[in-house]
């Protein structure tokens, strides 16, 4: 008995009584820090709890908009060359060092930006890094490589998804200005690309007032110091003049022979990102109109579309309807995607410019669908890694800020059907004067735009 009371007690640096009153983080990023250095560069990081990942997006406002004269396919040459050499690794060495050290880099462009975005272990992040600036900064574009790129980029040519070849063709048919640009070399370019003038292209956009650093998983501290030996000059640089893009209604195709599939696309012009509450607007619209499917099985007849899209398909399971928007800083397109067959194209076409030009008809009933649907695809946009941090990285170009998919929802909800509906009215009446048609596939089976406007 008497060892039994000479047991010692044990100590704890918690009191018990007040394990409970601890607060509860919320799902997503605890911390969200941001700055724009003294040169323009804007840094952004989030801390994930428990994050084993990080992620870090180097983004250049240095899409295909801002190309011109013998700069146009550019940016295209730019996205396949980041594999290429550069100063510090050979193109084989950085991608063997990169895989064994179970990291990636992509390298991903659009009509606005160019994005190189590392992912790798959190532990590996300060090394790794190196490897991401060299890429972006130090590609020594050597003319027997870009050489050697030539084939791969008409391959690419002809390699495009039926899908994103139609988008692409509709925001080249919306608009007469930088904004037609394709995101796409053209063959007839392709030859006449060099090193020097991808360096120059470099050289003139690849600015700190057009740069934005983003990382999640990673230190602030260390999201800075990355920032800083991009540009450790702490002059902003002159401001460059950028040409307005103004809608032309035009029409594009591509033909991909009789009898085949048939991908429509009808635009109009839509809202830029500088309007974060205008850009809701158009997207909650666009998931009214049916913006994805319901159910997705193992392969594509195996799919349940969103409504009210879904019933001008009359149960085809060969025929889908799809709504979209893609803005950039100043402005973008909102519009109908449709996938069917050769024998029914003309009246896929027809429904789907007439569903366009009565997309004012919506209720309030579907407009309130239409915010859960988008609030859950935020959700889901929030919970990788790679999206969040372009996402994030994006932000500065358009002037927005959001820190988590909470404050996307919180937007969402805020926001009075009748405004969205309004919008909707607004959209509807841009069709006659200023919609843009494009077509891939069988383009004899397909109405003209302007038969489509008289229908």
């Amino acid at each position: 008995m008497n060892k039994i009371c000479k047991i010692p007690k044990r100590l704890f640096s918690v009191c018990h009584r007040n394990c409970n009153t601890l607060p509860k983080p919320d799902y997503g990023p605890s911390d969200v820090q941001r700055s724009i250095m003294l040169n323009g560069t804007g840094v952004v990081a989030a801390k994930v709890f428990g994050s084993q990942i990080a992620a870090c997006t180097i983004m250049y406002q240095a899409g295909s908009r801002y190309e011109c004269d013998e700069y146009l396919g550019a940016s295209h040459f730019i996205r396949a060359a980041s594999t290429a050499s550069s100063c510090a690794f050979s193109g084989f060495t950085k991608m063997r060092y990169m895989a064994q050290q179970g990291s990636a880099i992509t390298c991903t462009t659009n009509r606005q930006t160019v994005a190189y975005t590392l992912v790798c272990p959190v532990t590996l992040f300060t090394q790794m890094k190196c490897v991401l600036v060299d890429t972006v900064l130090r590609c020594c574009f050597r003319q027997w490589e870009i050489d050697d790129l030539k084939p791969m980029i008409r391959d690419d040519l002809h390699l495009i998804p039926p899908l994103q070849r139609v988008l692409d063709l509709a925001q080249k048919a919306c608009w007469a200005g930088p904004l037609s640009n394709s995101m796409f070399c053209e063959e007839a370019r392709i030859e006449g690309m060099s090193g020097h003038v991808l360096n120059a292209y470099r050289d003139w956009h690849y600015k700190s007032d057009h740069c934005s650093v983003a990382s999640v998983g990673v230190p602030f501290e260390e999201t800075v110091r990355l920032a800083e030996a991009i540009e450790p000059v702490r002059v902003k640089p002159p401001q460059r003049t950028v040409m307005r893009s103004c809608p032309r209604a035009g029409f594009e195709y591509y033909e991909l022979g009789p009898g085949s599939d048939t991908w429509i696309c009808v635009v109009v012009p839509g809202c830029g990102t500088c309007d974060t509450k205008d850009l809701m607007k158009h997207s909650i619209i666009a998931h009214a109109c049916g913006a994805g499917n319901m159910h997705q099985g193992t392969h594509s007849m195996d799919q349940t579309q969103e409504h009210p899209l879904a019933e001008l398909s009359g149960g085809d399971p060969f025929t889908t309807f799809q709504a979209f928007n893609i803005s950039y800083c100043d402005t973008g397109v909102f519009g109908i995607v449709a996938k069917t067959r050769a024998c029914s194209a003309r009246n896929v076409a027809k429904c789907a410019a007439e569903f366009l030009s009565c997309v004012s008809d919506l209720t309030l009933k579907q407009i309130e669908i239409g915010k859960k649907r988008l609030k859950v695809s935020l959700a889901v946009h929030d919970d990788y890694c790679v999206k969040r941090t372009e996402g994030l990285a994006l932000q500065f170009s358009g002037c927005v800020e959001m820190n988590s998919a909470e404050d996307a929802i919180k937007m969402v909800d805020s926001i009075p059907s009748e405004d969205i509906k309004h919008t909707a009215v607004t959209l509807g009446k841009k069709v006659r004067p200023c919609m843009a048609v494009a077509i891939v596939g069988d383009l004899g089976c397909v109405p003209h735009d302007r038969e489509l406007l008289s229908h």
